[in-house]
């Protein structure tokens, strides 16, 4: 059985395959080059970045961050006005760019993770202050909980999902990546089992999976990302 370490070293083997030229500045986010997303979003790049860093490889991080500043517009077209730090900062402890700063809960499987690791990273110079903190966190997180199935691996379909019949497996990771945090590790390792059956053989992720659970699409860079991270120690 291959561990977590090989499977991560497949999936950054798959992401160096993306890059766009020997900088290692920027990736594209898919390999296809007829496919409609066979471009750079600054988003993804940002992600990268972070992943990268809490990885221990500083020089690719830093050829990012040289590249791609974490306050350059997100030129995904869903996200118009954003920035491309505003989302994935709360993954390196950065709240202040988080564009749901200070909220309490949300609908959607994503959002519900990326709030719950907000406040987990919210610090206050009195303590009391901090304990409401984690009990927001706690709150997301049991919500988030709630929705896993793990006999199938994945999260009940949020409004989003339920317009594409799909079954996301980038909101899977971060519910791997908030398990670490809580320190939840029968979660954490039903996250990891998913994540190696559904490793694409190019070393990448693919996005999404149908009903029944096969993969939908062609792996892509993001979802790749936080795989890579639910997986790492």
């Amino acid at each position: 059985m291959m561990s977590d370490q090989a499977r991560i070293e497949r999936a950054l083997s798959f992401i160096d395959s993306l890059r766009v030229d020997e900088t290692r500045s920027e990736y594209f986010e898919v390999a296809e080059q007829d496919h409609s997303e066979y471009m750079m979003y600054t988003q993804s790049q940002y992600l990268l970045s972070v992943m990268f860093k809490l990885l221990g490889k500083e020089e690719l991080y830093q050829a990012i961050r040289r590249k791609h500043s974490p306050d350059e517009p997100d030129n995904d077209p869903t996200r118009h006005g954003h920035k491309a730090g505003d989302r994935f900062c709360v993954l390196e402890g950065d709240i202040e760019r988080f564009y749901l700063a200070g909220r309490d809960d949300a609908e959607s499987n994503d959002e519900i993770a990326l709030e719950a690791l907000y406040w987990l990273e919210r610090k206050h110079p009195i303590k009391l202050p901090e304990v409401r903190y984690r009990r927001k966190a706690m709150k997301l997180w049991e919500k988030l909980l709630s929705r896993y199935i793990p006999s199938k691996g994945v999260l009940e379909m949020d409004r989003g999902d339920l317009e594409n019949s799909f079954y996301p497996v980038y909101k899977v990771s971060l519910l791997g990546i908030l398990a670490k945090k809580m320190e939840h590790s029968e979660t954490l390792a039903n996250v990891r089992a998913s994540l190696e059956m559904w490793q694409h053989r190019a070393g990448g992720w693919v996005t999404d999976r149908t009903l029944q659970l096969e993969p939908d699409g062609v792996a892509n860079i993001e979802t790749t990302a936080l795989a890579i991270l639910a997986l790492a120690t």
